[in-house]
């Protein structure tokens, strides 16, 4: 009965060690996620790429 009791609260040890560990790895991806989430949407979007500003009305260039 000893010995069963004792295997029972190792396992039950586990299994929160593990609840844990889960629960840490959830949280550090959930704020990763964030922060790039962030980071992607707050940067300004960048000219040098060659895509045309879509919020500046200019006119098309001229043709030749």
């Amino acid at each position: 009965m000893q010995r069963l009791r004792h295997r029972l609260i190792q396992g039950l040890a586990f299994i929160g060690i593990c609840a844990l560990l889960y629960a840490g790895w959830l949280l550090y991806q959930r704020q990763t996620a964030e922060d790039q989430r962030r980071a992607f949407f707050g940067a300004p979007a960048s000219t040098a790429s060659g895509a045309p500003n879509a919020f500046r009305s200019a006119p098309p260039p001229p043709q030749p």
